[in-house]
């Protein structure tokens, strides 16, 4: 194979590894006593895997504050819907004698309440189990009401990506106790979040508005938080976060007939096909891949603009 050919091969590697090692490797596969497809798909492979460890380049640091964030806001969600259960429970008890507690709801804020203190200390085989069940509670609450509702699971959407994230980030995440800045911010935004609970049941007559101006209030501090962090950690952080936010148009845009359609026709109830199990299923990893990719980009433009 001529040199020519082995350059074209190597194009296939990130430009800024080509640049490090490209000459090195040239030499490398020049001397490789195999030439032919055997060597050409090593290579291939090789770039593939390269393309994806700078993907994850720096990874374990924003994984770490990914990780505590996350499982703190998804406690405080947890510990709302409980609050907002108790509440219930509290007022009707005495009047019709019915428990409106579900026990998902003590696993729920027990799984998240596991998985933030392993976070903090940095334990992540107890992280990473209480993440896991924190996502099967997650799963389990819409799934058992999928067949007569089908849009329970669209709207735990953002929950179980949620989840999913913040037990990958915690299996890649630092080790070690830890206390990222502008955790402040995450625990205003989780009081919140609890407070809403609170304040749910008795709201629900007539100041729905009013739910969702809570909501965002929330929304706002844990965006705070990110935007305290260092510009490089900050620039991974909103890649970690893009998959979540994705859902909103995911949904709206994927569903909304399909939620519209159900709404009006429960006499024919129509379920998620397999192509949509698809789009949910891979949409959160191609918005963290293409996200990723963008973000790299702008790191190498402005790598080249410091060079020059």
């Amino acid at each position: 194979m001529t040199e020519i050919r082995y350059r074209r091969l190597l194009a296939l590697y990130p430009r800024d590894f080509r640049q490090e090692y490209g000459d090195e490797m040239l030499g490398v596969l020049m001397a490789d006593p195999r030439p032919g497809p055997a060597q050409a798909f090593d290579v291939a492979r090789g770039a593939v895997a390269a393309h994806f460890r700078g993907l994850w380049a720096g990874e374990s640091r924003a994984a770490r504050v990914v990780q505590i964030f996350g499982a703190m806001l998804l406690f405080a969600v947890a510990l709302r819907r409980l609050v907002s259960e108790l509440y219930v429970t509290v007022r009707h008890y005495a009047e019709v004698g019915t428990q409106y507690i579900e026990v998902t709801s003590w696993v729920r804020v027990l799984a998240w309440g596991v998985a933030l203190a392993a976070a903090l200390l940095g334990w992540r085989l107890l992280g990473a189990a209480g993440a896991s069940a924190g996502l099967a509670g997650e799963i389990l609450v819409p799934a058992r009401s999928y067949v007569e509702t089908p849009a329970t699971v669209l709207y735990a959407y953002w929950l179980i990506v949620s989840a999913a994230l913040v037990l990958i980030a915690g299996l890649v995440a630092d080790r070690g106790t830890a206390r990222p800045r502008g955790w402040q911010w995450i625990v205003a935004a989780s009081t919140v979040l609890v407070v809403q609970g609170v304040l749910a049941p008795p709201l629900r007559t007539g100041a729905y508005d009013l739910q969702w101006i809570i909501v965002l209030v929330a929304v706002v501090l844990a965006a705070m938080a990110i935007f305290r962090q260092e510009r490089r950690l900050r620039t991974r952080l909103l890649c970690w976060a893009a998959p979540v936010v994705a859902t909103v148009p995911v949904i709206e845009f994927g569903f909304g007939e399909f939620i519209v359609y159900n709404m009006g026709h429960p006499e024919s109830t129509h379920m998620i096909n397999p192509v949509q199990w698809a789009v949910l299923g891979l949409a959160p990893a191609a918005v963290f891949i293409g996200a990723s990719l963008l973000d790299r980009r702008g790191r190498l433009a402005e790598g080249g603009h410091a060079a020059a």
